[in-house]
């Protein structure tokens, strides 16, 4: 089986430039391009984790269909975007990400 890793990122990427482009030109807030794409984020990621969740418990029962070769390519297909925008996120805010792990700032 032939993955994409490029055709299905487009698209999130460039509306992840629009969006963020919006916000450097005041058109938008910050928080709504962060909080829409930590959304859209999670949505990715929940899409990925129950498509590989069902996986498992096909592989598991013993259940082999055309159905698990095609959630097989989606499941796929999500996580390689997820990650390319994911990636694409934390480098564009490395400043805030970086003191979500600041050892310094840990509360009590």
């Amino acid at each position: 089986m032939v993955y994409e890793t490029v055709i299905p990122s487009i698209p999130f990427l460039g509306s992840y430039l629009i969006t963020y482009t919006l916000y450097k030109t005041g058109l938008i807030k910050k928080s709504i391009h962060v909080n829409l794409w930590n959304f859209i984020l999670f949505c990715a990621f929940l899409v990925t984790a129950l498509a590989g969740f069902v996986l498992m418990v096909l592989l598991e029962l013993g259940i082999i269909t055309s159905f698990n070769l095609g959630l097989l390519y989606w499941h796929v297909e999500f996580g390689i975007t997820m990650a390319m925008v994911t990636v694409f996120h934390i480098i564009i805010y490395w400043k805030s990400t970086r003191r979500l792990f600041n050892a310094e700032r840990v509360r009590s």
